[in-house]
């Protein structure tokens, strides 16, 4: 029925950018959800750990893509 699999959110590096540059525009965490799932299917335990790194209660620096190397 289909010649190639619909757009998924579900690259590490892409969803961690998407979610810090929509926060740094001043998106709250739940408009950030609505913006990413209205633009296609999202991994959402994939958002769940990039709101971790980015408002979680411990101080680590480093990126999803510097964990995944």
């Amino acid at each position: 029925m289909f010649d190639r699999a619909p757009k998924r959110l579900d690259q590490a590096d892409m969803v961690y950018a998407a979610v810090q540059a929509l926060y740094v525009e001043g998106y709250t965490p739940a408009q950030i959800e609505d913006a990413l799932i209205r633009q296609a299917p999202t991994d959402l335990d994939l958002l769940a750990e990039c709101y971790q790194l980015l408002f979680g209660v411990d101080d680590r620096q480093e990126t999803i893509a510097d964990r995944a190397a």
